[in-house]
């Protein structure tokens, strides 16, 4: 036994030296491995590979452009009540006819002997959103919209200014896809200051306050009392927080061309032929607009906002060829041909506002009134005209100037009807003002929003609000009382929502959402003519956004 036990326990012994000896082998090409690869990594530049990571990560996030859905379906019925005046018999195939003083007062697109006009209209309307942001410093916003009533409608018969580009996407019209907004910001910082640079489509309706009735809860640039419609531009934005210390302070300057001064392709001369493209009219001047809008305040709840602007070459439309007689003035009749489609240039006009709102009255009173909204706004507007003459005035074949008919016993307001002189029916420089404010809170359920405003405005307001989203015309723009009342309801938490809205306007005067000139008259165009003396507008809608 001894015999067979030794040669094993050689063996055993043997076998051992050579595991001992393959084990630190192993061990060796390990520290060998982890020696190559610590050098490795100390000739790898891990912040280049940090870096690219980086960027491929932007890349991944930022080369695309986002999407969002934000579609309406409503049903209104717009009424409205139409004043007495002096109606002209216009032929519907010249343009031309008779102007009798002495006719009974009626609407001049109502049927005849009929003061008041009611319809019932359905619409659809379509705004696609999109954004991309391909630098950190960069950013694309861009929006398109399409407004249309249900079918076809008559509206292009109707009205040359049914796709006038002021209002292109906020008005119904047909299922034609147009630009609402597309601008580029840059922006950066000097010191303290953040900056920021944009040329392009402007955002520029349902800005600050009016952003609510419209339920959409960040408000577009503007101070929507008194401007609040679409038009091309840039801007220029400076937040002055950091410096001054005050809570959400900066200063914007805004310029913006409402109306250029061109022609296009093939455009036809006065004699038959064409004129050269894209050339000077001298019919009327670029309408241009520069302002500065300016947040005072901003810590969340309470907000203060002012704007100051200018405008240059406000427009009107170039109106008519009027001829008397004196046997027609004895009975008081005359004749008049339009000058067809055109405009002219009437004067400058610039504006101000002071505007106040307070997200969450008081602190701490009651659930309601941290959830509610208050606002109040002060705005005015100056004009001043250029003394151009709309319309020509033709006595005994003689074409009359503002000395002559002075010389034949006509007033001074007379002579500026009939000519179509000054701004808002007034040759002297006029300021109006106007009044608006409003309160929202919390309906009956969780997530539900009642909301109620008031705007008055003087005998000479004016505003730039003609993308107001409502179809009896601007409430903000009223000569007079306007009124609404409205009830947002969640349906399907924010991504589906139910609207009911009341609005009445009560008007002092006419003109108050026309043009600059004498169809902005607050006696009626040419001091005569009909002019709606109240509307209303109820709307029911359904909205879908994603």
């Amino acid at each position: 036994m001894k015999k067979f036990i030794a040669p094993l326990l050689v063996g055993a012994a043997l076998s051992s030296a050579f595991a001992a000896d393959d084990l630190a082998k192993e061990v060796a090409a390990l520290k060998a491995q982890m020696a190559e690869l610590q050098s490795a990594q100390s000739k790898m530049n891990v912040d280049a590979l940090r870096a690219q990571v980086t960027e491929i990560k932007a890349h991944d996030a930022g080369d695309n452009i986002k999407w969002n859905v934000d579609f309406r379906t409503a049903y209104d019925v717009v009424d409205y009540k139409i004043g007495a005046g002096f109606v002209p018999n216009m032929s519907p195939t010249t343009g031309s006819g008779s102007y009798d003083m002495m006719a009974p007062g009626r609407g001049m697109y109502v049927p005849y002997g009929k003061t008041k006009s009611d319809n019932g209209i359905w619409t659809n309307k379509l705004i696609l959103s999109m954004g991309a942001q391909p630098a950190d410093n960069l950013v694309f916003k861009g929006a398109l919209g399409v407004y249309k009533t249900y079918g076809q409608d008559n509206g292009i018969q109707n009205s040359m200014f049914q796709d006038f580009d002021w209002y292109g996407t906020q008005k119904p019209n047909d299922s034609t896809i147009r630009l609402r907004e597309a601008y580029f910001l840059y922006f950066g910082d000097m010191g303290d200051v953040h900056y920021s640079a944009s040329f392009g489509r402007r955002p520029s309706v349902d800005g600050f306050m009016t952003n609510l009735r419209a339920d959409n809860e960040n408000p577009a640039s503007p101070v929507g009392h008194n401007i609040n419609m679409e038009f091309d531009g840039a801007s220029f934005k400076f937040d002055l927080d950091k410096v001054t210390g005050i809570s959400g302070m900066y200063i914007k300057l805004c310029l913006g061309r409402g109306f250029s001064d061109t022609t296009g392709s093939y455009s036809m001369s006065n004699y038959g032929g064409f004129n050269p493209a894209y050339i000077k009219t001298d019919e009327n001047g670029n309408m241009d607009l520069a302002g500065l809008l300016m947040q005072f305040y901003d810590d969340g709840q309470y907000k203060i906002m002012a704007n100051v602007f200018k405008g240059w070459n406000m427009m009107d439309v170039n109106g008519y060829n009027i001829t008397m007689t004196p046997a027609s003035m004895t009975a008081g009749t005359y004749t008049m041909a339009s000058k067809g489609a055109g405009f002219i240039d009437v004067g400058d006009l610039t504006g101000a506002s002071l505007s106040l709102q307070v997200n969450g009255i008081g602190n701490g009173i009651s659930d309601f009134l941290d959830d509610s909204i208050f606002f109040a706004s002060y705005a005015v507007s100056k004009t001043n005209p250029n003394g151009t003459a709309a319309n020509t005035l033709t006595m005994g074949g003689m074409v009359m100037t503002p000395a002559m008919l002075a010389a034949n016993g006509f007033t001074s307001q007379e002579i500026a009807n009939f000519l179509g002189l000054g701004m808002l029916g007034s040759t002297d420089n006029e300021t109006g003002s106007s009044f608006y404010t409003g309160f929202q809170f919390p309906g009956f359920m969780e997530g539900q929003r009642v909301g109620l405003e008031y705007n008055h405005g003087s005998k000479y307001w004016r505003s730039f609000t003609y993308g107001e989203d409502t179809l009896a015309g601007s409430k903000l723009a009223t000569r007079g009382d306007a009124y609404e009342i409205y009830y947002i309801l969640p349906i399907v938490k924010k991504n589906l929502t139910a609207q009911l809205s009341y609005i009445y306007m009560d008007y002092d005067y006419a003109g108050s959402d026309t043009f600059f000139g004498q169809t902005g008259n607050p006696s009626g165009m040419m001091g005569a003519m009909p002019y709606v003396t109240s509307a209303s507008n109820i709307h029911a809608s359904i909205r879908y956004r994603y």
